[in-house]
């Protein structure tokens, strides 16, 4: 099948000449392509400005125009002096009426507050109180939500001051603001002033008693006051039982003839101390904490509990029924090698029997007293005695 193509005016088919139809077809669908700006044209002038500029002086010329800031800058762009265009900016702010422009801040916090960004809202919201336009509903409206920003601040107590004087800022222009006594309450609650808290809540649902938020902020309230009151009497228990104890100790040493004495600066001896095998009964067994000095080398052995019913001799010999290891002469075990003293009130010394119990060395007419709550026994071997106690002598001036 032929096709026939109608050929343009002033062609013939003896002088066509195919190349340069396409060409001329090409030209007309060509797209036109933007002209290259020939060296030495002028630029338009807002281009012009900074084109000479690096990009660091470029970002801070446009940190200067409010729109594009990334941080307040208040001087102009010679640092010499105010933004002019910033504080045209903050002017406009305040154009208005008072009522006006309290209204516009509020309305700002409010944004803020549904942004979740709470300090921003706190920051509005003062801003349209500081205006004192005189607006009760305005005020009310922004001490509560100030509020009510502050109290989503304080994740953990206790929370801040200003929640509670705003909410009680807006009870005195509307006492019947049930979100300002839930408030106020919730902050209360948080610091434990449960009494101010019921009452505040009290207040409120006598305003709203279906108020659900202040019937649930009222059962936490008095969960939370039955738990303290549990608490305070465990603690008064505590407190009561260990009153128990320590007279209980006191009427034990009082029966028993045993003097204690405490020093202004006593040892740390955590929980190491005297008492009762039951500590209620000041007829049980009674222990206590005691050294055993080898003043000679220099060493000691601690005990925890030595009963007052017990053998000086027993307990030495258990103390000592290995060689000791700074023993190099064997001079102090077993315990019929040594000699054992304490030392009296007055400062002298009392050699002490092996077979003597614990509770008659103690109990001997307050001659030996028990300081810090602490027995110490000096432990001698029989050929040095004489030594030592001439020396003991000397150094107490005896």
């Amino acid at each position: 099948m032929a096709i026939v193509t109608e050929l343009p005016p002033g062609v013939d088919n003896e002088n066509l000449d195919m190349s340069r139809l396409v060409e001329e077809a090409a030209a007309r669908n060509a797209i036109p392509t933007p002209a290259i700006t020939a060296p030495g044209v002028a630029l338009p002038p807002a281009i012009a400005g900074v084109k000479n500029t690096t990009t660091e002086e470029f970002l801070k010329a446009m940190n200067k125009m409010p729109l594009f800031m990334t941080e307040l800058d208040e001087s102009n762009e010679d640092g010499t002096g105010e933004n002019s265009e910033l504080e045209a900016l903050k002017a406009l702010a305040y154009e208005g009426e008072p009522h006006e422009v309290a209204q516009n801040f509020r309305n700002q916090g409010n944004d803020c507050y549904r942004a979740r960004a709470w300090r921003d809202a706190v920051e509005y919201y003062t801003k349209a109180l500081a205006v004192k336009c005189g607006v009760a509903e305005i005020e009310e409206a922004c001490y509560v939500n100030r509020a009510a920003a502050n109290l989503e601040l304080s994740i953990s107590p206790p929370p801040p001051a200003p929640l509670i004087t705003d909410s009680k800022s807006a009870l005195q222009l509307n006492p019947h603001n049930t979100k300002a006594w839930y408030r106020s309450a919730r902050a209360l609650l948080a610091l434990d002033k449960l009494p101010e808290s019921l009452q505040c809540i009290d207040n409120g649902l006598s305003t709203s008693p279906t108020n659900q938020p202040l019937i649930s902020l009222q059962e936490q309230a008095l969960s939370r006051q039955s738990h303290l009151s549990a608490l305070e009497t465990a603690r008064q228990q505590r407190v009561q039982r260990q009153l128990a104890i320590e007279k209980t100790l006191a009427a034990a040493l009082a029966t028993r003839n045993i003097t204690l004495r405490r020093t202004p600066h006593p040892p740390d001896m955590e929980d190491v101390q005297a008492h009762l095998e039951d500590p209620l009964d000041p007829a049980s067994e009674l222990y206590f904490p005691a050294m055993f000095l080898y003043p000679l080398q220099g060493q000691s052995d601690f005990v925890k509990a030595f009963a007052v019913s017990s053998e000086v001799g027993a307990q030495l010999g258990v103390v000592l029924a290995d060689f000791p290891e700074w023993d190099h002469e064997k001079s102090y075990s077993p315990p019929g090698k040594v000699e054992v003293f304490v030392e009296t009130r007055t400062g002298g010394l009392v050699r002490v029997g092996k077979k003597a119990t614990l509770g008659s060395v103690l109990g001997n007419g307050g001659k030996v007293e028990v300081v810090d709550g602490l027995v110490k026994f000096l432990i001698v071997p029989k050929g040095e005695v004489g030594t030592f106690l001439e020396d003991w002598k000397r150094r107490m001036g005896k």
